[in-house]
């Protein structure tokens, strides 16, 4: 299946900043240029969305692959099969061990520090019913994370949730250019 709207490649945008985004996805990022591809139909918003991208990969108060883990769970919640499909190419191979504790139905903590379990609970809950997180939860939380570090994962998730979302009603699909598979099916069937 194809993307609902094709995605601009590197190298076909009038902007040369673009381009430069997407060549950067292709070869690092992701190493696909599908996801930010589509958001180059709005450059002004790819260039402000990339920006705001560079900041938490770079985070004092949480790793790269807590954010990874976290944005994965969000793909798992949402069955969103490109998220679910693509890795953060930087953090891949650290992830990859870690990955069937949150794809399961439920998190599997065994495979998880408890800092990650704890920021996957977050992603879960952000992509379920925020509503549910409860007061003990938040202690829980305070007991691993400051105050600073709990608005991040909030914010953090909160975004992923909404590009997850993005991607779902786009049915946006990996380029033949990436190291995925292509022609993925929504929702995402991790048992296939």
């Amino acid at each position: 299946m194809s993307s609902r709207i094709e995605p601009i490649d590197p190298g076909e945008s009038d902007d040369d900043e673009v381009n430069e985004i997407l060549r950067e996805s292709e070869e690092g990022w992701y190493k696909d240029s599908a996801y930010f591809g589509a958001v180059a139909h709005q450059p002004r918003l790819l260039k402000r969305l990339v920006r705001m991208f560079r900041l938490f990969p770079r985070s004092d108060s949480i790793d790269s692959e807590t954010l990874e883990l976290m944005r994965l769970r969000v793909a798992a919640v949402h069955g969103c099969a490109y998220c679910g499909t693509v890795r953060t190419w930087e953090v891949k191979d650290e992830v990859e061990p870690k990955e069937d504790a949150v794809f399961s139905n439920q998190i599997d903590a065994s495979q998880l520090t408890r800092r990650e379990e704890l920021a996957v609970h977050v992603a879960d809950y952000m992509s379920g019913d925020p509503q549910e997180i409860s007061d003990e939860f938040f202690v829980e939380l305070k007991e691993e994370y400051s105050d600073e570090t709990i608005i991040e994962l909030l914010l953090f998730a909160g975004i992923e949730v909404g590009l997850d979302r993005f991607c779902i009603a786009l049915q946006l699909d990996t380029t033949e250019q990436s190291p995925y598979p292509t022609e993925l099916e929504y929702p995402l069937d991790r048992d296939t």
